[in-house]
């Protein structure tokens, strides 16, 4: 009924890729828009610093929007900023201060 034997496994090993991984996820690769804030990002910008609890200074701002919705904000003089936790922001911070590194400027 029933094979009294199990035949052996042959170990193949696992052979590595010479890719390289990619960099990004599907959710980095998502168009990012980063744009100075105007009056109409306030509210925004607060549920960004109501999520993020912390305060965002006041002062000249950016934004960082993913798919139209604002996920990130920076002040540009403190450089501290604000993003949605529940979101991949940590790329966007980073580019909202480099940003703001050439505004500075």
């Amino acid at each position: 009924m029933y094979p009294s034997h199990v035949p052996l496994l042959h170990y193949h090993p696992i052979r590595r890729s010479r890719r390289r991984p990619p960099t990004f996820d599907a959710v980095d690769a998502a168009p990012v828009l980063i744009r100075p804030a105007d009056r109409s990002d306030a509210r925004a910008i607060d549920r960004l610093a109501a999520l993020d609890e912390r305060d965002l200074p006041n002062g000249q701002r950016l934004v960082g929007e993913l798919e139209g919705r604002i996920v990130a904000a920076l002040e540009v003089r403190s450089g501290q900023a604000v993003a949605d936790p529940f979101a991949p922001t940590s790329a966007i911070v980073e580019l909202l201060g480099v940003r703001a590194a050439q505004v500075q400027r």
